[in-house]
């Protein structure tokens, strides 16, 4: 990240790298991105309504985060809608009926080069939504500044307009100027430069044992944004009795929350939704059934 974070909150983050160390074949993605004991963002910064709407509650926003797309054959379409694996394309199939959400992870050129026709094919084959710069807040993942994201929006996104559904930068649950004062500057120069943004992407972790705070962000996050909020990654650290209970409260709460269109638990990995033979694991079914 280009901004300068505090000392404190660089120390939570180098702890929170230690949960769930995955690692993605391209992308070098590790655990949990930012665990923080934040309050809650205000609700200033209005911008523009969505063109984008909500789901209803009766559609499937549940969603699988994924490496290896191997990992995910044990699922199905009347238990999760869509997955993604922080790229533009991927090798094997997805379950039959799930749409796949191509990602632009950054600018660096083995992403940027191949993206613009990653995303006509994926679009071609019926992908609703295109994900944009992963955590552009963290020097570790997307590491980009949000004037320069906004510059790479209307290169990289701005000409699928109206072909599919167009994701802002998934953004951490960092403090300021991480998080949602990272995106409310990325928003203020998109509305200079006339980008099109209908729907925003968070990322949220902390402990499992602190559900008020994740349902309080996560709201605050379609109130201050007033756009679809999709929460491509989440997490909660505890035991796997402690994110099982966690999962059968948020997972009925994010279904309900009309501001939500979609969510996926970081993330399809032996070890966690899955075991080495793919088959679902105690929390996995937690996950899909709850």
């Amino acid at each position: 990240m280009k901004s300068v974070v505090s000392l404190l909150s660089l120390a939570l983050l180098l702890a929170s790298s230690a949960n769930g160390a995955q690692h993605m074949k391209k992308h070098y993605r590790r655990g949990p991105s930012a665990t923080f004991n934040q309050p809650a963002p205000t609700t200033t910064g209005a911008v523009p309504p969505p063109l984008a709407s909500a789901v209803s509650g009766s559609t499937i926003k549940r969603g699988l985060s994924f490496n290896d797309v191997s990992l995910t054959k044990d699922f199905t379409s009347s238990q999760v809608s869509f997955a993604y694996n922080w790229d533009s394309a991927h090798e094997g199939s997805l379950p039959e009926g799930v749409n796949y959400f191509p990602m632009f992870f950054s600018n660096l050129p083995d992403h940027s080069t191949q993206w613009m026709d990653n995303a006509n094919k994926a679009i071609a084959s019926g992908s609703t939504h295109l994900l944009f710069i992963n955590e552009p807040d963290l020097s570790s993942q997307g590491n980009t500044s949000p004037q320069d994201a906004a510059q790479q929006w209307m290169q990289f996104m701005q000409p699928f307009a109206g072909k599919a559904t167009l994701v802002s930068p998934a953004i951490t649950n960092g403090a300021p100027p991480m998080g949602t004062g990272w995106m409310d500057d990325f928003l203020a120069a998109c509305a200079q430069l006339g980008c099109q943004v209908d729907a925003i992407a968070a990322h949220i972790y902390d402990s499992a044992t602190n559900v008020a705070y994740y349902q309080s962000y996560i709201t605050d996050l379609g109130t201050r944004y007033k756009r679809p909020v999709l929460i491509t990654e989440f997490g909660a650290s505890g035991s796997v009795e402690q994110q099982q209970q966690f999962l059968q409260t948020m997972v009925p709460f994010l279904d309900g929350l009309d501001s939500v269109t979609h969510y996926a638990w970081f993330m399809t990995a032996v070890g966690n939704l899955v075991n080495a033979d793919a088959s679902l694991t105690a929390l996995g079914k937690t996950y899909v059934s709850s």
